[in-house]
């Protein structure tokens, strides 16, 4: 009963977008239809691919370009929603989508990066490595050399993925913490190791997710992923020491518990997904299934509910981010108080939703 409100919430989604997101080019619009996307390609479900065409059509126009795509600034997450536009080229061969997907892979090549070699995660954050832009930017960067490039070479991914390990993974918590500033200016960061003061589950989540979807690209390529593959384990495994009994995951991960602290839907809708793909693409054995299923068995135990014919998922933290946001001018210091009264908890929102799709998704795969 509980999943068939997850595909009653799936079509309430696709039937009415300007209720719960705004038509946009924007990293939460690229995930939310990713997940109609994957749902096609399982199911061949039309209906689902008609609604990710309708919808980039509508932002796409017939020369290829693309409004709120500024490539005179730097933003790694712009580059999400534009991997959307792979299948629909794959699919369609009509050039409009690949112009996009050209203009941002060239943006890379002049990519602000830190002295180790990461992509700053934007403009305005310079020296800065946020663990949600690795799944912004590196299944993009990934893709396009796979289709397009003549040259293979995937150690420029694979080496920022070692950096982060390097820079933002605490051996003793077994955790990564959200972010990383270089030169140690930001107000948020500790002065000796640059990092931010916690552990985010929706960014831990962000980090797995790009793992998974990267190795899955890398499946039939000539190259050695066991690197890849061994950071997706480890970080999953410094995950479920964790994991609550409900199979959630709590907000600011290493305080689960702590006064104040909530069960967060979003970062447990990412590694429930980043868990069950792992197992069923063989990185992770099948014990791990267990956990994956808790997981999403969680969410919609916890959060997934019904009020008059309308289906509601909660438990979401809207955003969270770092240093002053660029466009309302909030101040965000990454403190333990902000994580948990900074930012307000939601309902419906893509954040959530979005992951909780793509985790319905690979639940469908165990029932085959």
């Amino acid at each position: 009963m509980v999943y068939n409100l997850v595909e009653k919430l799936k079509e309430e989604y696709k039937d009415g977008c300007g209720k719960w997101y705004e038509l946009k080019w924007h990293y939460i619009q690229g995930c939310i239809l990713k997940a109609y996307l994957d749902s096609y390609e399982q199911t061949g479900n039309e209906g689902d691919y008609k609604f990710v065409k309708d919808f980039i059509d509508r932002l796409v126009d017939e020369d290829g370009n693309v409004e709120k795509i500024d490539i005179n600034y730097y933003s790694i997450d712009q580059i999400r929603m534009t991997s959307i536009l792979y299948t629909l080229y794959k699919k369609e061969k009509d050039p409009r989508y690949k112009k996009p997907i050209d203009l941002i892979y060239k943006q890379l090549e002049t990519y602000p990066r830190t002295e180790t070699g990461n992509f700053w995660h934007k403009t305005n954050y310079p020296h800065q490595i946020w663990m949600d832009g690795l799944y912004m930017g590196q299944p993009f960067y990934v893709q396009y050399i796979k289709e397009f490039e003549e040259k293979k070479d995937y150690s420029d991914t694979i080496n920022q993925f070692r950096n982060v390990r390097k820079l933002l993974y605490d051996d003793e918590t077994q955790l990564y913490y959200h972010a990383y500033d270089e030169s140690r200016d930001m107000f948020w960061c500790d002065k000796e190791t640059g990092l931010s003061p916690h552990v985010w589950s929706r960014a831990v989540g962000w980090y797995v997710m790009a793992l998974v979807d990267i190795l899955e690209l890398l499946e039939d390529q000539d190259v050695n992923s066991d690197e890849l593959k061994d950071l997706l384990k480890e970080s999953v495994d410094g995950m479920l020491r964790y994991q609550h009994h409900s199979g959630l995951w709590y907000q600011v991960v290493e305080y689960s518990g702590r006064k104040g602290n909530y069960l967060e839907t979003s970062g447990t809708g990412m590694l429930s997904y980043g868990i069950l793909k792992g197992v069923r693409l063989g990185y992770l054995s099948d014990a791990y299934t267990k956990y994956g299923v808790d997981a999403f068995d969680g969410m919609v135990n916890e959060y997934l509910t019904e009020n008059n014919g309308e289906v509601l998922f909660g438990g979401i933290c809207k955003s969270a981010g770092l240093g002053t946001h660029p466009e309302l001018g909030v101040v965000r210091d990454g403190s333990y108080d902000y994580y948990i009264n900074g930012e307000p908890i939601v309902i419906n929102n893509g954040h959530g939703v979005a992951p909780l799709l793509m985790a319905y998704n690979e639940m469908k795969f165990l029932e085959k």
